[in-house]
């Protein structure tokens, strides 16, 4: 189990859609070069208004200061590039669709928040983003292109480049979130990391030491365990066809449900689910994860950690907590591209925007007034220090209006100020999170499911049916793998794989 599932960790550091091709003309290809130049100038003539960047993205909480955070950053922009910007947060699932019918009803829309890990591959094969040649890119972003450099892979289609994967963690390691009590009383020395058979003793001295608290749970209700601790593939976007040992072999896409590794894990996980370590109903509870974890009955929760997770929990949650790793960093194209900041085919003026861009790349003040807000009033440099912050004097988390803080969503978090929970040199330590991390082979690569649609559809719902009750350990292995197996074969599996085989063959011969 050692080996197939988990390596012991070196070291702990560790933490939507896409952009596409082709708008505007009947031939549905406009380039950016197309664009009226007139629109282009960074400043603005007389009696002209400038032009004004519409910005959506998704967030976890509104703002009650989002008026003032948009003044105030307009400002600085406009005095950089001569544009305006309008931000359009939105919170809830609904995010997507709404993008989306702003995008095809070509209302005002200038630049949007994509993720890999949701509808990147479509959105591209869709026209929905715009394709961007390198040559454009490079004239009016060029600071943005220098700072992500080869991570630009994971965003480049045939050759045109579909948006920008914003700098935070740009890989993910797995492990759990310990609450500090429990990490002293039970003597665990989270810094070295943890293997799956240390966390077997663990877990059984928690479950009898602590009877009024479940052990651990998956890090989200849509989540499993081996999804939120064992995981170490590269799921080439779908899982429908994967590359194992983090990608670093050749590049032969598996089913990894006929894997040896995968029926270790979801034996694993009926064994710490029947010992009772698991929260019961973590595969349908709406809790699970953070939320659950606040409540203070779970001594644990299964987490991707990169560095600053510890501060960010305990100020989560209110509870003091440390993280220990069980698999190490590892970095594909849906890490990579798990924030994208695109702009849609509705766009009107994308030179102007890709100077927007670039802005939220290589300056920091354009960087902090959009993550942090205004200094003064949301904000102050804690005395003697030009990175550390924290909230002016008379301001507490519960009476200021922007407590956004969302470092990964926006640009190059290198640039952001630190706040004085953190240590002063968490920028430093997320660059070498992400140096270090392993990557995959396939990074860069995108899965086209248009070829083999009918069959993907098939196999997700068969997926759907079967993987959180495997691996959350609620069914049995010996009963339900068999049929989980077969009826992944019913669907189409094995004409998915040969699919993306064949598309992973092209794309490596390209490289």
């Amino acid at each position: 189990m050692k080996k197939k599932i988990v390596s012991k960790v070196f070291a702990i550091l560790l933490a939507a859609c896409t952009v596409l091709s082709a708008c505007g003309n009947e031939s549905g290809n406009q380039s950016v070069g197309q664009t009226d130049k007139s629109e282009t100038n960074d400043t603005v003539q007389e009696g002209e208004e400038p032009y004004t960047i519409v910005y959506a993205f998704d967030v976890w909480v509104q703002q009650a200061d989002w008026d003032l955070v948009e003044e105030n950053l307009s400002n600085i922009v406009y005095d950089k590039i001569g544009a305006k910007v309008k931000l359009l947060p939105m919170t809830g699932a609904n995010y997507q669709q709404e993008v989306n019918l702003m995008i095809t009803s070509g209302e005002k829309l200038d630049l949007v928040n994509a993720s890999a890990r949701t509808t990147f591959s479509s959105d591209v094969t869709s026209n929905k983003l715009l394709g961007l040649d390198e040559e454009t890119v490079r004239k009016y972003a060029p600071d943005a292109m220098e700072v992500i450099g080869d991570y630009m892979e994971a965003t480049t289609v045939d050759g045109k480049i579909y948006g920008f994967p914003t700098i935070r963690d740009m890989a993910s390691a797995y492990g759990l979130i310990l609450r500090n009590d429990i990490i002293e009383k039970y003597g665990i020395d989270a810094d070295a990391g943890l293997t799956v058979e240390q966390l077997d003793d663990l877990f059984a001295r928690i479950k009898e030491g602590e009877p009024d608290k479940y052990v651990t749970q998956p890090q989200s209700q849509g989540t499993s365990i081996l999804e939120s601790l064992f995981k170490t593939y590269d799921g080439l976007g779908d899982t429908m066809g994967v590359l194992m040992d983090w990608g670093q072999g050749d590049l032969t896409v598996q089913n990894l449900f006929d894997t040896e590794y995968y029926e270790e894990c979801v034996r694993k996980a009926r064994e710490w689910n029947e010992k009772g370590y698991i929260l019961p109903d973590a595969s349908t509870n709406p809790d699970t994860g953070v939320a659950y974890f606040k409540t203070g009955k779970v001594a644990s929760t299964m987490s991707l950690i990169h560095p600053g997770v510890p501060t960010d929990s305990t100020n989560m949650t209110g509870i003091p907590c440390s993280t220990a790793i069980v698999n190490p960093a590892f970095g594909n194209t849906q890490t990579v591209g798990a924030v994208i900041q695109s702009i849609p085919v509705s766009c009107k003026n994308p030179e102007k925007v890709l100077e927007f861009v670039n802005l939220l790349y290589s300056d920091a003040e354009v960087y902090n007034a959009l993550v942090w807000g205004i200094e003064g009033t949301h904000y102050q440099h804690v005395k003697g220090s030009e990175k550390w912050i924290t909230y002016p004097d008379g301001v507490t988390g519960e009476t200021s209006g922007y407590t956004l803080s969302a470092t990964y969503a926006f640009g190059n978090r290198y640039l952001s100020y630190i706040w004085n929970t953190d240590p002063e040199d968490l920028n430093e330590k997320y660059e070498e999170f992400n140096d270090n991390a392993i990557k995959s082979k396939a990074l860069g690569f995108v899965f086209d499911t248009t070829p083999v649609k009918a069959e993907a559809a098939a196999v997700q719902a068969v997926m759907d049916e079967y993987r959180l009750p495997l691996e959350n350990g609620v069914i049995d292995p010996d009963e339900n793998l068999p049929k989980f197996r077969q009826a992944l074969k019913d669907a189409g599996i094995d004409t998915v794989i040969a699919e993306k085989q064949r598309q992973l063959d092209e794309w490596a011969a390209t490289k």
